[in-house]
């Protein structure tokens, strides 16, 4: 079974934290992260730990249900997307910029391979970042739930392993502090609980 490697686990860990901090999450919603956290974290891992301790304090019992491994099929043609020639650009796989300056995120994997990320993207729903089907404003995919939202509506969910596979990635791990980082200073008035809340401890093999 494939889990996140421990660099990957601490910024989710950490990214979580900020925007619950910042009020951009409600506990419920930070603690539904906890919860996929721990599902795919070795147990071996202290990020396993401190999420479980969180859902044991909280009680927090709901079940965590995750697509199988093999139902990685994209949207189908009944969700609308918007034709918005602004969200037309031609990505390539890994960090790339288009025409008008603007870095985007496309992984190689197949079934994240039609997520676009934008990395300086003002809207904070449904995460900072999040991905955009085939670079249009809708559906989007929550980046750490898998989540995918037709607006505001729950559409469908990706698999535990695109997920996973999406934070193991260095180029996007990357991709999202920047995101994280552009959007803190874009909003200084959100309420930091700590002076550098992007400085993670080193990660030690």
């Amino acid at each position: 079974m494939n889990y996140l490697d421990r660099e990957a686990s601490v910024l989710y860990f950490k990214l979580s934290q900020i925007y619950f901090h910042g009020e951009r999450l409600s506990w419920d919603h930070y603690k539904d992260r906890m919860l996929a956290l721990k599902n795919m974290c070795e147990s071996t891992d202290p990020i396993y730990e401190r999420a479980n301790r969180i859902l044991l304090v909280e009680e927090w019992t709901n079940e965590d249900f995750w697509p199988p491994e093999h139902d990685d099929n994209e949207c189908t043609s009944s969700v609308s997307t918007t034709d918005d020639p602004a969200y037309k650009v031609d990505i390539q796989p890994g960090i790339s910029r288009d025409e008008k300056g603007n870095f985007h995120f496309l992984s190689k994997r197949k079934g994240l391979n039609n997520w676009v990320f934008h990395q300086y993207d003002v809207d904070f729903h449904p995460s900072i970042p999040h991905g955009h089907y085939k670079g249009k404003n809708q559906p989007k995919l929550d980046s750490y739930l898998g989540w995918v939202y037709q607006g505001s509506k729950q559409i469908r969910r990706l698999s535990r392993d695109l997920i996973i596979d999406l934070w193991n990635d260095d180029e996007f791990r990357m991709f999202a502090r920047v995101a994280i980082e552009w959007y803190m200073d874009e909003f200084p008035a959100y309420n930091w609980r700590v002076e550098y809340p992007l400085m993670l401890p080193k990660y030690k093999k």
